[in-house]
């Protein structure tokens, strides 16, 4: 099996290599190493790419691939994670921060919010008015 390479930063992948790897399976162990990496737990990786739990193990077991909709989730989360990352500066503040309900989106924690593309590129929004200094 081809060696999972983790991209340094998702959020800056670029973008045709990243749908063909969606295309072709993204491999589960890609969504295993960030998730190593940046400190997500089996059952949170699972969630927030809509896998039950135990597909998830048995397919990390198998050394799977994700389908396109799980790929393109998991895709999703590890650019989202990544931008925030620039922005705040360390996992701790990262995770913490994505987890935390925002009255600007309605109440809902970022990485709810970013369950739909249209939803990412809110949060993605959220995150450029901090960087300037628009705390909305």
């Amino acid at each position: 099996m081809k060696k999972v390479v983790y991209p340094d930063d998702w959020s800056t992948a670029n973008n045709a290599e990243l749908a063909m790897r969606v295309e072709e399976g993204l491999p589960v162990l890609d969504l295993v190493e960030f998730g190593r990496k940046v400190g997500f737990t089996i059952d949170e990786l699972a969630k927030l790419v809509h896998i039950p739990p135990r597909t998830y193990a048995r397919r990390v077991a198998s050394k799977a691939r994700l389908n396109v909709p799980e790929g393109e989730r998991a895709v999703r989360i590890m650019r989202l994670y990544d931008r925030a990352k620039q922005t705040l500066g360390t996992h701790e503040s990262t995770r913490a921060w994505l987890n935390r309900k925002l009255r600007v989106l309605g109440g809902r924690t970022p990485l709810d919010f970013a369950k739909t593309e249209p939803g990412a590129r809110e949060v993605e929004a959220v995150l450029e008015r901090f960087e300037d200094g628009v705390f909305s």
